[in-house]
């Protein structure tokens, strides 16, 4: 009977050691989320989060594109939602309304270049990423819309603009990486084509270029460039 009773205690002693052990794995395992989201809540800048489109917000500019006589619409609409949810669209609308080009991006693009400082100490990795960290933090939402709204203002000077004629020649730098020769012969052999160019909206650069074939009467890249 004794022998029953000591093993009786053996067992509960082991299970309540065992249980302790378990226990302090999880506070541990918790302890170390807490600290690796508050490590990463320092490059969060809550005015970024909070900021928001509550309008349908549109902006144009008219080129003569597809048609040498006429001039095309180019249209951004920016729709309502926060800065990370909204979708941005460019379209591409002829004089008979017809939409001959469309693209979707994120409207994050008219924001992303505000958390990169123009000026940045070099003295260390670690002096770099300290004051980054402070930069971001110190933006307020004031900053934020400000930044915002001139860069929907100058979209149509910095992201989509007619590459002019003169230029063309620079093209063919590029010709080695241009898969359709045929639209790269259309484009030097017909005056009336016009080549426009357009940044990549989801990219840290980069772009493409874009023109109205006539001969398949449709919008075609003629390439996309870093």
């Amino acid at each position: 009977m004794k022998l029953i009773k000591t093993r009786i205690v053996l067992i509960i002693t082991s299970i309540i050691i065992y249980s302790c052990k378990e226990n302090k794995l999880e506070s541990n395992s918790i302890d170390s989320i807490q600290t690796k989201n508050s490590e990463v809540s320092l490059d969060i800048n809550e005015d970024k989060l909070k900021f928001s489109i509550d309008d349908t917000i549109k902006n144009s500019k008219t080129y003569f594109f597809s048609n040498s006589k006429s001039k095309d619409l180019f249209l951004l609409t920016i729709n309502p939602g926060t800065i990370e949810s909204s979708k941005s669209e460019l379209k591409i609308i002829t004089k008979e309304n017809e939409i001959i080009y469309k693209e979707s991006f994120q409207t994050y693009y008219f924001i992303k270049g505000i958390e990169e400082p123009k000026t940045i100490p070099t003295s260390s990795q670690k002096e770099y990423e300290k004051y980054i960290k402070k930069y971001i933090k110190s933006l307020t939402a004031n900053q934020y819309k400000s930044y915002f709204n001139k860069n929907v203002n100058d979209f149509f000077d910095n992201a989509v603009y007619p590459i002019q004629k003169k230029k063309y020649n620079e093209i063919k730098d590029w010709e080695e990486d241009i898969e359709d020769k045929e639209f790269l012969n259309e484009v030097f052999t017909d005056s009336t084509v016009n080549v426009i160019d357009i940044v990549c909206f989801d990219c840290d650069e980069g772009g493409k270029m874009i023109g109205y074939s006539k001969k398949n009467n449709k919008v075609k890249t003629l390439l996309e460039h870093d």
